[in-house]
């Protein structure tokens, strides 16, 4: 988790801990990331140094986000 001081600083290095730099650098390569990058909420799922999936919002979190964690974890209903 990232938790800067306002979200002026969510895309700055010294805002993440350091075994997470790798996902902001892939993100900020992303489409998503140069367009969009600041927006928050953010949500970020990773796994084997690759990001699977982004999205934002309290509706990206219930309707994108959580439903793959439940997929991924084979949690889901």
């Amino acid at each position: 988790m990232v938790h800067p001081a306002n979200g002026s600083l969510i895309l700055k290095e010294e805002s993440w801990p350091q075994e997470a730099m790798w996902i902001l650098t892939e993100f900020l390569m992303s489409d998503e990331g140069a367009q969009r990058g600041n927006v928050t909420p953010r949500f970020i799922i990773a796994r084997d140094q690759k990001i699977l999936l982004t999205a934002t919002g309290n509706n990206g979190w219930k309707d994108t986000i959580w439903p793959r964690i439940q997929a991924l974890t084979g949690t889901a209903a």
